[in-house]
């Protein structure tokens, strides 16, 4: 893990399992007497609790400045005596990284016998300056790698297929068991997502259930058989059939046991939408899951996807994290 310089919106880092959120040293030097120059430097994150413009102040002797998310917001140069610098800044909800230095000069002939001391304490409107530290991870997938798969996902999404659609769109004998009215072949959030995986080349042969059984369906070994071209976007009539994507999963619960065993823990298991992953934002890319219903999202459009309901989430990529 390293520490990220991105800011985190909203205010969820603190109860995601894949970030480390602690307290830091506070920033702070009161006013001493001291013959030691030099500098000190501090980073982390200050913690904003509501959207709106915060005021900052900071009592220094000699120079200093604090950044935050790469703005210089508060600064003092030129002193050499303790005097206060403030500035103001408007923040949304959220951690947002920080930046302070403090810099203590030798007293010039000038003032001379002044004594030398130094000072440095920040305050975020009117209280002493928190700072903390967030141990951010990688994200599962890369940017480009979750944009496509979410590409293939709105293929055949709530918004731009029905469900009779899906199922069309594979065809073959599985199509028609739907059409028929066989109870297992009507649900089809596992089958868009196994589209999407299956389109990405994440095979799906191997999924099994929760006792162990084979739960993935390869849609050649029926008859009639199922649309090859619907799991292998471009392919072409001489591609070797063994290089192809041919199995799709229609159980949620089979589905949910496959991205449990491929991206492990969910980040937000809370499968209450009050308290659960209900504030996504922009850029996030998500999968979501559990027994009885599966799919993937964009972050800042849960709605897209229909009946999401606050289910178990996977943050393939987070737009404030590195890939």
């Amino acid at each position: 893990m390293a520490i990220s310089t991105k800011p985190f919106h909203p205010l969820d880092a603190e109860n995601n399992r894949r970030y480390k959120v602690k307290k830091k040293d506070a920033p702070k030097i009161d006013w001493h007497k001291t013959e030691e120059t030099g500098a000190h430097d501090w980073e982390g994150y200050i913690r904003i609790p509501e959207d709106g413009t915060y005021n900052f102040t900071i009592q220094i002797d000699d120079n200093g400045y604090l950044e935050i998310n790469g703005e210089k917001v508060v600064e003092l140069t030129g002193s050499n005596s303790s005097k206060k610098a403030t500035g103001s800044k408007e923040l949304k909800k959220g951690f947002h990284y920080a930046k302070l230095h403090h810099e203590n000069l030798e007293v010039p002939e000038a003032i001379a016998p002044y004594p030398n001391a130094e000072e440095f304490v920040p305050q975020m409107d009117g209280k002493d300056l928190e700072l903390w530290e967030i141990d951010a991870p990688k994200n599962l997938m890369k940017a480009e790698d979750a944009q496509k798969l979410l590409g293939y996902y709105n293929v055949v999404d709530f918004a731009t297929m029905s469900q009779d659609q899906v199922w069309n769109h594979i065809g073959g004998w599985f199509n028609e068991q739907h059409l028929a009215g066989v109870g297992i072949y009507q649900d089809s959030c596992a089958l868009r997502l196994s589209i999407a995986f299956c389109c990405k080349g994440i095979s799906l042969s191997g999924v099994k259930d929760s006792s162990g059984k084979t739960a993935a369906n390869n849609i050649t070994l029926v008859t009639p058989p199922g649309n090859l071209s619907a799991l292998n976007p471009g392919m072409t009539g001489q591609e070797d059939p063994s290089t192809l994507q041919k199995h799709v999963v229609f159980s949620a619960a089979a589905m949910s046991l496959f991205l449990h065993n491929t991206y492990g823990e969910s980040d937000y298991a809370d499968k209450d939408a009050k308290t659960g992953y209900c504030t996504p934002q922009e850029g996030d890319i998500v999968i979501f899951g559990q027994t009885g219903h599966v799919g993937m999202a964009p972050g800042n459009n849960m709605e897209k996807i229909g009946n999401y309901g606050g289910q178990p989430i996977w943050l393939l990529y987070r737009s404030t994290l590195d890939d």
